[in-house]
């Protein structure tokens, strides 16, 4: 009776253990198995500083790096200046670095994994006017992509050009679940889109706010469930990033557009500070996971030549 028991606590043991390593591992969010299972906190959730406009760059040209700003309908470039001014649909449209940020902006500690936030001296603003009221729009694409923490560029295969190529985006580290960042409006009709590309290419507009207000404010938006981050190889964490802000004109709740409404024709102001996002760096772990950087940055003198 007593080894039947035993054996009872025993198999009862066993399966406790094992449900606790899956358990952990599904936590961990993360399709690979390893001889180092993950314990009970394998999720790293934190918020995290991906730009805070201190040191931006601005530029004209789509092929510059830098933030760049475009319109729809775009701006009307033929002709002399007078008429250029009588057919443009844009009466302005310009980006600017300005010295201001938001009074209840937290700033970060000095140990930021990003090594942003620390200031908030700068903010990215855009100025726009269109003739007329309809269906107009406002783009805002971020510079050159960069690793998040190497702050080094970052280059992505094209198959049509056959090449690495850099394209523009902000990119966010670890399993992404939402993006924020402080706005500040002026009580125009526009809402406001974030556009994140995933690491398969794939872009996922998020959900659209109004900016209908007055002031600063922090806006949040959340990334979908069902958007692809992770990989059955590893590194099992793969980087999405933020590739456009648009600002989309609407007159009303029902989305309909006024004709005679002043508001869509007048100068509009936006500014932007401190982009955010809300992610679960953790990333499994196993025994050697650095031994590819040994293999790039040793020569192997041992070689041998066959004759």
């Amino acid at each position: 009776m007593n080894i039947k028991m035993n054996r009872m606590f025993i198999i009862t043991l066993c399966m406790t253990a094992s449900f606790i390593i899956n358990l952990s591992v599904r936590n961990a969010d993360s399709k690979i198995i390893t001889n180092v299972p993950a314990d009970v906190s394998g999720e790293e959730t934190k918020a995290l500083v991906v730009e805070d406009f201190e040191n931006l760059k601005i530029v004209e040209k789509v092929d510059d790096d830098g933030w760049f700003v475009s319109s729809n309908p775009k701006e009307y470039t033929k002709g002399d200046d007078e008429t250029k001014k009588k057919k443009n649909p844009v009466m302005a449209l310009k980006l600017k670095a300005v010295d201001s940020g938001p009074n209840d902006m937290k700033v970060e500690e000095a140990y930021s994994p990003t090594g942003l936030g620390k200031e908030k001296k700068k903010t990215l603003g855009v100025h726009f006017r269109f003739r007329y009221p309809g269906n107009n729009s406002v783009s805002l694409e971020p510079p050159m992509e960069i690793d998040w923490k190497d702050r080094t560029p970052v280059l992505t295969y094209d198959q049509a050009l056959r090449k690495d190529v850099a394209e523009r985006g902000i990119q966010l580290p670890g399993r992404a679940k939402a993006v924020s960042m402080w706005v500040h409006a002026r009580g125009f009709p526009y809402t406001m889109e974030v556009w994140v590309k995933d690491f398969k290419g794939d872009v996922h507009i998020l959900e659209k706010q109004s900016i209908n207000f007055v002031g600063w404010r922090p806006m949040t938006f959340e990334i979908p469930e069902n958007m692809p981050q992770s990989s059955d190889t590893y590194p099992v964490t793969r980087v999405s990033k933020l590739v456009r802000i648009v600002l989309r004109e609407v007159s009303n709740v029902t989305g309909e557009y006024s004709g005679n409404s002043t508001r869509n024709s007048s100068d509009v102001y936006v500014f932007f500070d401190q982009i955010k996002v809300l992610t679960d760096t953790y990333e499994v772990y196993f025994d050697g996971q650095d031994l590819h950087k040994n293999f790039e940055g040793t020569t192997n003198t041992n070689t041998s030549t066959q004759k």
